[in-house]
C-alpha cells in the first residue's frame, strides 16, 4: 500500500520529467514518460488520500488542477522554481493538455 511519503517521491518524480520533456534534457524526456508518471501520480492520489480538488477522483477537473500545479511550480511564477523558460512552458502546457485527455491509466509505454 502507498503512503503519503511514496506520494511526495512521485510528485518529485513526476516534476522531473514534466522538466525533461520541456527541456528536452535527461533520460526521462519522451511523452509517455511523462504520461505514466502522471497517472501513477493521480492514481496514487485517489487511492492514499482519496484526493478531490473540487471534482471526482481521477476526473479531468482534477488532472487539469494537477497538470496546473506542474506548470506553476516549475515555470517562472510567483512561487515557481523558473526551471523552464516561457517557450518550453508552452511545450510542457501543450503536452500536459493531451496527457489530461489521455485517461487511459492502464496502458504503460516508455
Amino acid at each position: 500500500m502507498n503512503t503519503e511519503k511514496d506520494i511526495k517521491e512521485k510528485w518529485s518524480e513526476l516534476l522531473q520529467c514534466a522538466k525533461e520533456h520541456a527541456t528536452g534534457e535527461g533520460l526521462h524526456r519522451g511523452y509517455a514518460w511523462l504520461k505514466d508518471t502522471f497517472n501513477e501520480y493521480i492514481t496514487m492520489s485517489d487511492e492514499v488520500l482519496g484526493y478531490s480538488i473540487g471534482g471526482q477522483p481521477g476526473s479531468t477537473h482534477n488532472r487539469e488542477v494537477f497538470a496546473e500545479r506542474i506548470l506553476l511550480q516549475l515555470g517562472n511564477h510567483i512561487g515557481g522554481q523558473h526551471l523552464i523558460d516561457d517557450a518550453q512552458e508552452s511545450k510542457l502546457k501543450a503536452t500536459l493538455a493531451d496527457v489530461v485527455r489521455d485517461q487511459n491509466v492502464n496502458q504503460i509505454k516508455r
